[in-house]
C-alpha cells in the first residue's frame, strides 16, 4: 500500500503571491520579454500549461512591483475571485496580485501538486475570506493541510494516470484548433474578398434569431434539463460542470417552444463576455439558455450551418465591436438581426460546405471524446488523491 503524510502547502511548496505593475505605459512595464499572467488569461485557457498572457513586462518593471520570477513547472493558482483557475507554468512567468502559486519542492511531483490543489480548489475555495470579494491570503494558502504519498515514485504513478487522459484531451483539442485554422484560411480564401457574394444581414439569412429566457425561472434540484448562460459557451464548445441550475421537464419544453432550439442553430453569448460562438452539431436534448445566449437558426435554402458559423468567426471582433454598455457590454437581438453577412452563390457554398462540414464533424467528434475522458479523469482524481485507489502496482 502507498504510505501517505498530512503536511501543509508550505511543506511541499513555496507559496509566492502576485503583485500589480504600474497602470502606466512606459518601457519599465510593457513590451518586455516576461511572460504576466492574471486570471483573465486564465479564465479563457483551456488546458493545464500556459506560457504567456495577454502581457509582458520588463525585469526592471518585475522589480519595481516587488513580486518574483515564477519558475517552470509552477502552479498558478487564482486566489482572488473567481477563485480556483489552475494551471501549470510552461516557463518562466509572473502573475499580478489576483494569485497564490505555489512553486514545488524538490520532492514533490510538480504534476502531482498540480491536481493535489485541482483536488482541493472547493476546499480552498471556501477558506476565502473578504467582505467586497472573496480572496485567498497567503498564509491561509500556505496553512492549507493536505495529504501526500511520502515517495515521489508514488507522487508521479498516481499523477501519471491523470496525465494520460489531460494528454489526449489537450491533443484533440489542438487538432480542433488546426482544423479550424484550416477551416478559416478556406474561408478567407473563398469568400473574404469574393465579388460574387451578395450583402445582406442575418436577419435576412435566417428562420430565426431570438435569445435565451427572458423572465424568473424556478430551478428543480431534481430536474433532468439544464439551464445554461453564456458562461458555458468558449473557445467554439459547450461547457457543462456539475453545479449547472436545473430545470424540470414542463419549464424545459416551455422554453424550447419560444426558442425552437435544434441541430446547426448557432449561439452567440450577448452579455457580458460578447462574441463566443458555438455551433450546435448535435441536438441539443436537455438544455436550454438564458437571456445572455442568443440563438441564430440559418435558413438552408440561403445559407449553410457551417458558412453561417464561419462567417461570424470571420467577422467576430466587429460582432464584439457592436455591443453596447459602459457597466456590462451587450448585443441586443436587434444588432444581431442586423449584423452584415455576404451570401455566396449556391455553387460556392456547396464547394464550401464539402470541404468544411466533414472538418466540423471531426471537430464535434473529438469534443464529446473529451467531455467522456473529463467525466473519467473527475471520477478518479478523487479516489486517486484519497488513496481509495492503490498505485503500489502501477509500472511507469
Amino acid at each position: 500500500m502507498v504510505e501517505w503524510k498530512e503536511c501543509t502547502i508550505s511543506d511541499i511548496g513555496i507559496v509566492i503571491g502576485g503583485a500589480t505593475p504600474s497602470t502606466k505605459k512606459n518601457e519599465n512595464y510593457d513590451g518586455g520579454m516576461i511572460p504576466w499572467i492574471t486570471p483573465k488569461d486564465l479564465s479563457s485557457f483551456s488546458g493545464r500549461y500556459i506560457k504567456q498572457g495577454e502581457r509582458n513586462i520588463t525585469e526592471i518593471g518585475l522589480k519595481s512591483c516587488s513580486t518574483q520570477l515564477l519558475p517552470a513547472h509552477s502552479i498558478l493558482f487564482s486566489s482572488r475571485a473567481p477563485i480556483g483557475y489552475i494551471a501549470i507554468a510552461q516557463n518562466e512567468v509572473c502573475t499580478n496580485q489576483g494569485f497564490k502559486s505555489v512553486v514545488p519542492n524538490k520532492d514533490i511531483d510538480y504534476l502531482f501538486l498540480y491536481y493535489l490543489l485541482k483536488y482541493n480548489t472547493e476546499k480552498i475555495e471556501h477558506m476565502g475570506s473578504g467582505t467586497t470579494f472573496k480572496e485567498i491570503s497567503g498564509n491561509t494558502m500556505k496553512n492549507i493541510r493536505v495529504k501526500v504519498p511520502v515517495t515521489i515514485e508514488n507522487q508521479k504513478k498516481i499523477a501519471s494516470i491523470l496525465d494520460v487522459i489531460d494528454s489526449k484531451i489537450e491533443k484533440n483539442m489542438q487538432i480542433n484548433k488546426n482544423l479550424e485554422q484550416q477551416a478559416q484560411a478556406i474561408y478567407a480564401k473563398m469568400f473574404a474578398e469574393n465579388k460574387t457574394t451578395t450583402p445582406a444581414t442575418i436577419a435576412d439569412v435566417s428562420i430565426n434569431v431570438t435569445d435565451g429566457v427572458h423572465n424568473t425561472v424556478h430551478d428543480d434540484p431534481t430536474g433532468e434539463y439544464l439551464l445554461l448562460s453564456c458562461k458555458n459557451i468558449k473557445g467554439g464548445s459547450l461547457n457543462i460542470g456539475s453545479l449547472e441550475r436545473r430545470i424540470n421537464i414542463e419549464t424545459f419544453e416551455k422554453l424550447r417552444r419560444r426558442t425552437k432550439l435544434a441541430k446547426g442553430d448557432i449561439l452567440i453569448s450577448s452579455v457580458g463576455t460578447v462574441g463566443e460562438l458555438l455551433l450546435l452539431n448535435e441536438e441539443p436534448f436537455n438544455y436550454e439558455f438564458q437571456r445572455s445566449v442568443a440563438m441564430v437558426k440559418p435558413n438552408p435554402n440561403i445559407v449553410s450551418p457551417a458558412y453561417l458559423y464561419e462567417s461570424l468567426i470571420f467577422k467576430r471582433s466587429e460582432l464584439i465591436n457592436a455591443a453596447h454598455g459602459a457597466v456590462q457590454q451587450c448585443l441586443f437581438i436587434a444588432d444581431i438581426a442586423g449584423f452584415p453577412i455576404e451570401v455566396p452563390q449556391q455553387t460556392d457554398l456547396l464547394k464550401f460546405d464539402a470541404i468544411v462540414t466533414p472538418m466540423l464533424d471531426i471537430i464535434s467528434a473529438n469534443e464529446n471524446e473529451n467531455h467522456k475522458l473529463a467525466e473519467i479523469r473527475d471520477s478518479l482524481l478523487p479516489k486517486l488523491m484519497s488513496g481509495e485507489l492503490d498505485v503500489t502496482d502501477l509500472d511507469l
